[in-house]
C-alpha cells in the first residue's frame, strides 16, 4: 500500500461553508461567478477519498452535469491513478475507489427516487427548487438511511415561483431558522478569483431591477415593480442632424398580431437609427389590423423609411407574415428566433436604456405612449411597443457598437491549498 496526494484548492469563503460549519443543512446563496460549483466538486471528491458513500448531486439539466464534471471534476481526478476513479457518463455515476457519486437531473425527478445517501448537493437551487414537490417527496426521503447532510445552492430566482405564485423554496428554506441548518449569503464580489474592476462592468451589462439578484445573491422581487425607469430616457430635438454623424444601419422591428377586435394585441413597429454606441427610435407604428391590411402596413412602412433590416418574431402570428413576406417580396426580412419569455427579454436589455443608449424624439405625438408603456410594463394593461423594442435591443446587444469583455481572473495567490492524502493504491 501506498500513500498519494491529490492538490484541491478553495478560497476563504468556500471553506467557510464546507469546513469551518458543522451544520447538516447549509443553503447558500450567492452571486453570479462565486465559484460555489467548484467548491462543491472538489468538496465531493474529497469527501469521496475519505470513505463518505453515496453521493448525490442533483442539478437542472443533464448537458449542465456534463460541463461540470468536465470543468470541474475531471482535471483534478487525472492527478489519480487511473485504476482509482471512472466516470460514467452513460449511467451519469463517478466513483473513487468505493464510492459512488450519482449525477441527477431535476427536470427527470423519476430517476432520482428509490435510493438514500450520505450526502446530497442540489446545485443551480433557484432553478432545481421551483419544484417544491423535488423536495418533499424525492429529496427528503432520502437523507433518513444515513441521516445525510445536504448542500442547497445557487443565484436566487425571486421570492415566489411565476407560474405557480407560491413561495420559492429555495428563500423559504435560506429564511428557515432551526437547529442543524444555517444560511450563507455571498456576492460576487466574494470570490478573491475575480478581479473587482471586471465585475464592475458585469454590473452594468445587469438589468438593475436585478443586480442585487444577480451580482449579490439576494432574493428579490423585481416583477413586482417597474423595470424601465422613465428618467433613463435621453432625448433628440432634429432627426436631420442624427444623419451628420456615423449612421451604420436603420432597423425596423415588429410585434404581430392579426385581429381587430378592441380586447385584441396590437401590432406594434419600431423603427430605429443605429449610431455609434447609440440607438435612436425614429418612428412608432401601432394599430389593431387584418392580416392583409397588416402586409400592406409591413411594405408601407418600409418603403417610407427604407430600412436595412425588418426584424419579425419567428413564433405564432409571426410565421404567417414571414413566410407571406419571403414569398411575395424583397423586403429585407430578418426572422428572430425567441429564446426567453418577455420579462427576461426585457431584463436583458435595459442596461442599455440605463447607460443613456436609446435616444427618443422630444416632439413625436406617440412619445408620451411609448413612455408610458414601457414604465408600467409588466403590470401595464399593453407590452406591443415593449416587446418591438426590447427584439430590437436584443438583436443589436453586442455588436460592435459596444460589447462585454468576458471576465478575467486574478492569479490564484492566497488561495487556501489542500493536499489530500489517500491510502489504497498498491
Amino acid at each position: 500500500m501506498r500513500e498519494l496526494e491529490l492538490e484541491i484548492s478553495y478560497h476563504k469563503n468556500q471553506e467557510k461553508i464546507l469546513f469551518k460549519s458543522d451544520s447538516r443543512f447549509k443553503v447558500i446563496a450567492k452571486g453570479r461567478r462565486f465559484g460555489l460549483t467548484r467548491g462543491f466538486a472538489n468538496y465531493i471528491i474529497e469527501q469521496m477519498l475519505d470513505g463518505v458513500s453515496p453521493i448525490l448531486w442533483v442539478d437542472t439539466v443533464y448537458g449542465n452535469i456534463e460541463r461540470y464534471v468536465d470543468r470541474y471534476f475531471i482535471p483534478t481526478l487525472k492527478s489519480l491513478p487511473k485504476n482509482l476513479w471512472k466516470y460514467r457518463s452513460n449511467r451519469n455515476d463517478l466513483r473513487i475507489g468505493n464510492s459512488v457519486c450519482d449525477f441527477r437531473s431535476a427536470d427527470n425527478p423519476e430517476n432520482i427516487e428509490g435510493f438514500g445517501y450520505a450526502l446530497i448537493v442540489i446545485n443551480e437551487a433557484g432553478i432545481v427548487l421551483k419544484n417544491r414537490n423535488l423536495w418533499t417527496e424525492t429529496i427528503l426521503p432520502m437523507i433518513l438511511d444515513y441521516k445525510a447532510k445536504v448542500l442547497i445552492g445557487g443565484t436566487p430566482k425571486g421570492k415566489t415561483v411565476k407560474r405557480t405564485k407560491e413561495r420559492h423554496l429555495f428563500y423559504e428554506l435560506f429564511e428557515r431558522k432551526s437547529k442543524d441548518w444555517e444560511s450563507f449569503n455571498y456576492s460576487s464580489y466574494d470570490n478573491p478569483l475575480l478581479d473587482p474592476k471586471e465585475i464592475d462592468e458585469l454590473v452594468k451589462e445587469i438589468s438593475p431591477a436585478l443586480r442585487d439578484q444577480e451580482i449579490y445573491g439576494k432574493f428579490i422581487e423585481a416583477e413586482n415593480a417597474g423595470i424601465i425607469k422613465h428618467d433613463w430616457w435621453r432625448y433628440y430635438e432634429d432627426e436631420n442632424k442624427l444623419y451628420e454623424q456615423r449612421v451604420l444601419k436603420k432597423v425596423q422591428s415588429w410585434d404581430t398580431a392579426f385581429k381587430k377586435n378592441q380586447e385584441n394585441d396590437y401590432s406594434v413597429c419600431t423603427t430605429w437609427l443605429v449610431g455609434v454606441n447609440a440607438y435612436y427610435l425614429l418612428d412608432v407604428w401601432k394599430g389593431r389590423v387584418e392580416f392583409p391590411e397588416l402586409k400592406k402596413k409591413v411594405v408601407e412602412l418600409y418603403e417610407l423609411h427604407k430600412v436595412n433590416e425588418i426584424l419579425i418574431e419567428d413564433k405564432a402570428s409571426g410565421q404567417s407574415l414571414l413566410q407571406e413576406l419571403q414569398r411575395n417580396t424583397r423586403l429585407p426580412i430578418k426572422p428572430i428566433k425567441v429564446e426567453q419569455d418577455k420579462i427576461a427579454r426585457v431584463h436583458a436589455v435595459t442596461p442599455l436604456i440605463e447607460s443613456g443608449r436609446i435616444i427618443l424624439p422630444q416632439n413625436k405625438y406617440w412619445l408620451k405612449s411609448f413612455t408610458d408603456e414601457c414604465k408600467e410594463f409588466p403590470n401595464g394593461e399593453f407590452d406591443d411597443v415593449v416587446d418591438s423594442m426590447s427584439q430590437f435591443l436584443l438583436n443589436e446587444k453586442g455588436k460592435p457598437t459596444g460589447d462585454y469583455k468576458s471576465i478575467k481572473h486574478l492569479p490564484r495567490t492566497g488561495i487556501s491549498r489542500k493536499y489530500k492524502k489517500y491510502r489504497g493504491v498498491k
